[in-house]
């Protein structure tokens, strides 16, 4: 089987303990275990090897005492995590690299040694490294600061008999205590492995990580922002960060030491704020905590409703709407997004509380009790719209995403969603399309779904870049519902009645005819309904 190296996954856990004030770089203890795997059976990677020999290399110039292994089989990389374990009980920074193959066999990440026989999903445990065990012995150990960062292959390369395996490696969130946890690109997506010594992201952290005065932050701000320019926004890294100090790589005129910090910018403490979102090029700026691309729109003036005629009564009448600038979710939020603040907040959602989700029978939507975003009653992979959500689980979201950042995310405004849906205002009927022959090229509906969502950003993006903005699912917008609200509405940022029974939903979904996928079409439900074709995404305001 030929398998390409096509993603780069990266964690860098940070202990809370803080060094004291005299410590320095010339007196901290630096360990570090490195493990390029390329010599697979199956599947042989270009670049591991070079990369890890390059990064002992860099980093026994920055005072760390290096380990290094090359096309280590499964006794060797335990017996060496082990030992790497041991040492760092001798306190100081623990830093961990691995280039290779990795997979995600059930929700649990895998490095896969050289030798490694797999056929069965059950073999894996017995013949891959847990990322867990990496963890374990760094939590275990106690010291004072862990940076580990995997650089492994997000493609399966063990073949189509491993059903459960995911795209990539999913996401880590139960890791030591004060995590940083960075993605070389958005979860989900896939990096570039590259033609030449080194993989992209490798080798743009080999440069920054070896310019004097950088803080960490500031090293993988320069990465994520090389990767961007040279992948044209394909590849922009993930991060979480839990870090309470300052640490430098190498030190510098522009940076101190790596003594602790007690700064209000870096008083992040477990399960609190990550860093903020990063403005990427060509307007793209990515979450943290979630990995969400969101898109910079330029606000301006539009004629906003049933500008094609033949619409419903409450499309009219045809008025000037003018919008700010904004930012607007390249995607719906996805199942593995929101599996992220259940995991974090312990979150139930109105479906799993109440009397479940209304589910379409086939010839009627009716209430299931089984039915709620973890099973709507068809397959969804980590990647699928989250849907059975209700208005109120939407803004929950909302809250959690907007505490753990500092950006004040909300759902967009109607005046706001149909700007975006239209490609900032054009006159478009569906978003990216007004002819009707190409709708399927833009959206799944009814002609097309087969009965169920489909993973977010499979169909063309409309001319603001903007997936699945008609169909998929329904998405929840901030404003109340009024069906006369056009006649009265203001002309700048309108923001809907200032009550009402019903929130909007714009967009169709799955099963919604082409009529009702129009970007014009407006819709309506109670805040706690949650239908099977029901989600939303997000919104953010310039400046935040």
């Amino acid at each position: 089987m030929q398998v390409i190296l096509k993603k780069i996954f990266v964690i860098l856990t940070m202990a809370t303990l803080l060094y004291p004030s005299s410590l320095t770089w010339a007196t901290e203890r630096r360990t570090a275990l490195i493990i390029g795997n390329s010599q697979y059976e199956v599947g042989q990677l270009r670049n591991p090897v070079n990369d890890a020999t390059d990064m002992a290399t860099t980093l026994q110039g920055l005072g760390f005492t290096v380990i290094l292994k090359k096309n280590a089989r499964q006794q060797e990389m335990e017996e060496a995590i082990r030992d790497f374990g041991r040492r760092l009980k001798r306190g100081g920074v623990g830093l961990f690299f691995y280039a290779g193959h990795g997979v995600e066999i059930n929700r649990r990440n895998y490095l896969l040694p050289i030798g490694a026989r797999i056929e069965r999903e059950t073999d894996v445990k017995y013949q891959a490294i847990d990322v867990e065990m990496v963890l374990d012995e760094m939590a275990n150990a106690g010291n004072q600061m862990n940076i580990v960062i995997l650089d492994a292959c997000r493609d399966n390369p063990l073949g189509r008999s491993l059903r459960s395996a995911g795209r990539g490696l999913t996401v880590i969130s139960d890791a030591p205590v004060g995590t940083f946890i960075t993605y070389s690109t958005s979860p989900g997506k896939t990096a570039a492995d590259g033609s030449g010594r080194n993989s992209p992201y490798t080798g743009a952290l080999l440069k920054a990580i070896s310019e004097p005065g950088l803080p960490i932050e500031q090293v993988f701000k320069k990465v994520r922002q090389h990767l961007s320019r040279v992948t044209r926004n394909r590849q922009i890294p993930w991060e979480l960060s839990s870090l309470q100090g300052d640490f430098y790589f190498k030190p510098g005129r522009s940076g101190g030491t790596n003594a602790g910090a007690n700064s209000e910018k870096n008083d992040l403490a477990m399960g609190a704020r990550p860093p903020a979102p990063e403005p990427a090029q060509d307007g793209i700026l990515t979450d943290t905590a979630t990995g969400m691309e969101f898109v910079f729109v330029k606000g301006g003036c539009y004629q906003m409703g049933d500008t094609f005629g033949g619409g419903d009564g409450d499309e009219k009448p045809v008025h000037e709407v003018c919008v700010d600038d904004f930012y607007m979710a390249k995607h719906e939020t996805t199942v593995e997004q929101f599996r992220r603040f259940v995991h974090d907040t312990g979150y139930r959602t109105e479906a799993e509380k109440g009397d479940g989700c209304f589910v379409w029978t086939g010839s009627k939507w009716d209430k299931s009790h089984d039915a709620n975003w973890r099973s709507p009653g068809f397959k969804q992979t980590q990647d699928h719209p989250v849907a059975c959500v209700s208005w109120n689980d939407a803004t929950a979201f909302v809250r959690w995403l907007s505490s753990k950042s500092g950006k004040n995310y909300r759902l967009p405004t109607e005046a706001e969603w149909e700007y975006a849906a239209r490609s900032g205002g054009k006159r478009e009927k569906w978003s990216g399309t007004s002819d009707g022959s190409s709708l399927g090229d833009y959206a799944w509906y009814d002609a097309n779904s087969g009965g169920q969502t489909h993973p977010v950003g499979q169909k063309r993006p409309n001319g603001l870049g903007l997936h699945d903005m008609s169909g998929n699912v329904w998405e929840w917008c901030q404003d109340w519902y009024g069906s006369d609200y056009y006649s009265s509405s203001g002309r700048d940022n309108p923001g809907g009645p200032s009550s009402g029974s019903d929130r909007v939903v714009r967009g169709g979904g799955w099963s919604s005819f082409a009529a009702y996928s129009r970007a014009a079409l407006r819709n309506r439900r109670v805040p706690d309904n949650r239908y099977i074709n029901l989600g939303f995404r997000l919104a953010l305001p310039p400046g935040q």
